[in-house]
């Protein structure tokens, strides 16, 4: 997990909860590959929501997005590609770690 001062102390986790709920709202299975430099704004809050909704389910997208301004932006954006490095042991072997592709199934 990566700690993150929003309202609160939250803590950022790339679970399964979370991948879905962003294939849900911006229909994009993580599972395949996504690189986080070539993600739209809204696809990025979207992520930072979804990474935080294991530890809170009741935060909305919409309340979550009020916490964001751009003096926190860049540093949340940070603890994002953090996260997700952390979560995916692909993206620690990565030469990019930001840019996770789905492998070929062997043989």
């Amino acid at each position: 997990m990566v700690t993150v001062k929003l309202d609160k102390e939250r803590h950022l986790k790339l679970t399964l909860r979370g991948m879905l709920a962003f294939e849900d709202k911006v229909g994009v299975n993580l599972f395949r590959g996504f690189d986080l430099k070539e993600m739209t704004l809204r696809q990025k809050a979207i992520l930072l929501w979804a990474c935080l909704i294991d530890e809170d389910r009741e935060l909305t997208f919409e309340a979550f997005i009020d916490m964001v301004d751009r003096s926190n932006l860049n540093a949340l954006t940070d603890a994002v590609g953090e996260c997700i490095i952390q979560s995916i042991p692909d993206a620690k072997e990565s030469a990019d770690p930001l840019a996770v592709k789905e492998k070929s199934p062997p043989g």
